[in-house]
């Protein structure tokens, strides 16, 4: 939460809270402070529930966002504490939907660049606006020379979007594919990004090498012969909304063909990655969260993700198996275990305690 002003979890912050303290109103408070070097930045989400019921039947609720003490919007505090974060959702990386890799992509690209945020905010207001005139348009309420005005922000602000998500991919290629091959016997992986340049799911246009600019000006062209398709089913059919990440192994789709466990393997090289790839956008380190990423794994497997996890400044890692992470790791860790609620630290955590 304190890395993106929101869970990762649900979609529905309400779901976040206490049914006690849903029901008589309270408060509930997120807080995490970053150290780099001499800086040091604190986060804070506050939320208020009141009693009282809405129109709607809900609890009143109210969500703050404070750096260092002074509110903040949600684009001015995403970023400012940097978390990368492994999960077992993170499978859906691999086999889920087209959204929820771009998903991936948003979250990833938020944390290291500020501006893009911007741009995603902007963009999806385009899409709003361009689809409420298409069915306008459709129900005679409007005329179509009145799309020209959404079609060159489309291009414009779409166009932002990709180069941005496009350049990451370049980036995470550039870590995630040995960081991969070092966790599998030389396996391969490979990352493209697809962009939705024409309306035909078929048509790869490849981004590789082109700008933001160049972006822009295949979008208006492409735009004009859509628009009788657009106008009939009320929706803006390309542009990022509708782009997808292919990930491949050993040249053959993920999505497809990867078990469980190489999926794993695939979604932890990619958040390896991830770290590396804000690191070096950001000049700040995040903080490596990996949820029970051993449990599925064989022996050999742990001892290397254990080995790359390591390299990274501060790594949090969860499990809820007694004596699955070895000795040797366990000596130099800190180790905290949750039990009904509460939260106690192990007398393992400190070698030197002569408790």
């Amino acid at each position: 939460m304190l890395a993106i002003a929101k869970s990762s979890r649900s979609s529905h912050e309400r779901e976040l809270v206490n049914w006690s303290l849903a029901e008589t109103g309270g408060h509930m408070q997120v807080l995490g402070v970053g150290r780099q070097g001499d800086t040091t930045t604190q986060a804070q989400i506050d939320i208020d529930l009141t009693a009282a019921k809405t129109a709607n039947g809900n609890v009143g609720f109210r969500k703050g966002l404070r750096v260092n003490g002074i509110k903040r919007s949600a684009i001015d505090f995403v970023g400012k504490l940097n978390i990368v974060f492994f999960e077992a959702d993170d499978l859906e990386i691999i086999h889920g939907s087209p959204g929820r890799r771009r998903r991936y992509l948003d979250i990833l690209i938020s944390q290291s660049d500020p501006a893009y945020l911007k741009s995603l905010q902007r963009y999806g207001q385009v899409i709003t606006q361009r689809n409420q005139l298409l069915r306008r348009v459709r129900d005679g309420l409007s005329e179509p020379d009145e799309l020209t005005f959404w079609d060159d922000r489309l291009a414009y602000e779409g166009a932002r979007v990709t180069d941005s998500r496009r350049r990451s991919i370049d980036g995470l290629n550039e870590h995630a594919v040995p960081a991969h091959s070092d966790l599998t016997s030389g396996d391969k992986l490979e990352l493209e990004y697809l962009p939705r340049f024409t309306a035909s799911s078929d048509d790869r246009t490849n981004v590789g090498a082109m700008t933001a600019e160049m972006i822009e000006q295949e979008m208006k062209k492409a735009l004009p012969g859509l628009r009788r398709r657009e106008i009939a089913q009320g929706v803006t059919v390309i542009g990022p909304h509708r782009d997808d990440l292919e990930i491949r192994l050993n040249d053959k789709p993920a999505q497809n063909l990867a078990s469980r466990g190489q999926s794993r393997t695939i979604a932890l090289s990619l958040k390896l990655a991830e770290a590396i790839f804000v690191t070096r956008s950001t000049g700040r380190t995040p903080v490596l969260a990996l949820d029970d990423i051993l449990s599925e794994l064989d022996p050999e497997r742990r001892l290397l993700v254990l080995e790359a996890a390591t390299k990274h400044e501060q790594v949090l890692l969860t499990s809820t198996e007694h004596g699955i992470v070895p000795q040797e790791y366990l000596e130099t860790a800190d180790i905290y275990t949750v039990m009904n609620g509460r939260v106690m630290q192990d007398a393992i955590a400190n070698p030197l305690s002569n408790e």
